[in-house]
């Protein structure tokens, strides 16, 4: 039976395999060819900034958030705050992020990757638990959003009170980072214990750690945006019925720059890829839209951008 599951799931990926090397050998047919065409062209564009950022700036997540418990830190001892390089790198980070949304975590938080390389991985696991396309209950997923508002809230106060350093051997990210060091030495295991439980849930959950867990993630969801950079819609022309964008979205939302949630979008653009009546964009919407937000040439400035900024930070 699992044997017949594996073989299944390798003819399947051999399948889609074929089917996206035609849509880009071949010139489109039809307007729904081309529209499939353009998303693939911009995911392969998505999947490689990830993979440069991941190998040339692993550590910008860790670093810039040290930015921030240094600035708690200092205020808890009453100390001046300096333009460390960490400050450095957490202003730029803030500043990019007001400039283009959270571009960085869709495209170039190497936690985000990794969440997105262990939820690929872990596909056959959830398809065993039947839990392959079914979706957390909004309500829950409210919820869980307010935790990671927790936890920069505690790292925060812990730094205030001069507490952080006796309890930030637990912390996740530390873990990884040492991991993607190559150098684990005076890391506690308890940190270990907690990476592969956050391991686990992005297993499970897609974008779990940037959605429930995540400090920074917390701190960007709080930053104001140029209107220019958040990706919409106009509810007036959607399908009937529809609900591709938010099925698209790994965090679960609806591209509305006005609602509560919108502070959560990552910038992944998936929305505006699945949409069949192309109503997603960042200006304009439908056959009006002048800028859709996944044009690759935009996307590539953007990272060229980000990429620009951490060699002169960092």
């Amino acid at each position: 039976m699992a044997a017949a599951t594996r073989g299944q799931a390798k003819k399947s990926l051999a399948e889609q395999f074929k089917k996206s090397l035609d849509l880009l050998v071949h010139k489109p047919k039809n307007r729904g060819e081309e529209f499939r065409r353009r998303a693939l062209v911009h995911r392969l564009c998505r999947r490689g900034i990830q993979l440069v950022c991941f190998l040339a700036f692993p550590s910008v997540f860790s670093a810039s958030f040290n930015g921030v418990k240094y600035v708690f830190t200092q205020m808890g001892a009453h100390e001046p705050i300096e333009l460390t390089a960490f400050v450095s790198l957490l202003l730029c980070v803030l500043a990019f992020t007001c400039l283009f949304g959270r571009f960085f975590c869709g495209y170039c938080c190497s936690f985000g990757t990794l969440g997105d390389v262990v939820y690929a991985l872990a596909a056959p696991l959830r398809r065993a638990l039947g839990l392959e396309h079914k979706r957390m209950p909004e309500r829950a997923r409210g919820v869980l959003w307010l935790v990671k508002y927790l936890v920069l809230a505690a790292v925060c106060v812990a730094c205030l009170l001069g507490t952080w350093p006796e309890v930030s051997g637990l912390s996740p990210w530390v873990a990884f980072a040492g991991i993607d060091a190559l150098n684990v030495d005076g890391i506690a295991a308890g940190s270990f214990v907690l990476l592969a439980l956050v391991v686990v849930g992005m297993a499970l959950e897609e974008r779990f750690f940037c959605q429930f867990l995540c400090p920074m993630g917390a701190v960007f969801s709080l930053l104001p945006v140029l209107p220019a950079s958040v990706l919409t819609r106009d509810r007036a022309l959607c399908a009937k019925g529809c609900n591709r964008c938010q099925d698209a979205c790994p965090v679960g939302i609806h591209p509305q720059r006005h609602d509560l949630p919108s502070g959560e979008c990552i910038a992944c653009g998936r929305c505006a890829d699945g949409c069949p009546v192309q109503n997603v964009a960042l200006v304009g919407h439908g056959k009006q839209a002048r800028l859709r937000g996944t044009e690759v040439a935009l996307t590539l400035a953007k990272a060229v951008v980000f990429l620009a900024m951490c060699s002169l930070v960092m």
